[in-house]
């Protein structure tokens, strides 16, 4: 396997995590209504900013999932299907950096949308 080194290795991540949070039983419910072919191309473009240096992201990530009843056991769920994804597609540095950050990314919007 190899790591993430691309927008386009972020973008099939998200793609690919988004196809198990539609799915899943505790929290599907919140991508659901979503419009996808815009929702997923922002979500990657936050993780390129992060994870390769993409320049360009700007949007307000904590105003977004404010209107969400979400709870911690929701961002837990969040990070479990996120690593899976991670840990199934790629590894290495970058791939380590995710799990990382999405940690802290969990961490920030638990402590502020609690």
């Amino acid at each position: 396997m190899r790591d993430i080194e691309t927008y386009e290795d972020c973008l099939l991540l998200i793609t690919k995590f988004y196809d198990k949070l539609l799915v899943d039983d505790q929290i599907g419910h919140f991508f659901q209504q979503l419009d996808l072919t815009h929702h997923i191309p922002k979500v990657a473009d936050f993780w390129a900013f992060i994870l390769v240096d993409k320049p360009g992201y700007s949007n307000n990530m904590m105003g977004a999932h404010a209107k969400l009843d979400l709870h911690e056991s929701d961002f837990k769920r969040w990070l479990q299907l996120f690593h899976e994804t991670i840990t199934e597609y790629f590894q290495g540095e970058k791939s380590n950096l995710a799990i990382e950050r999405s940690k802290l990314v969990a961490w920030t919007m638990t402590s502020k949308l609690s």
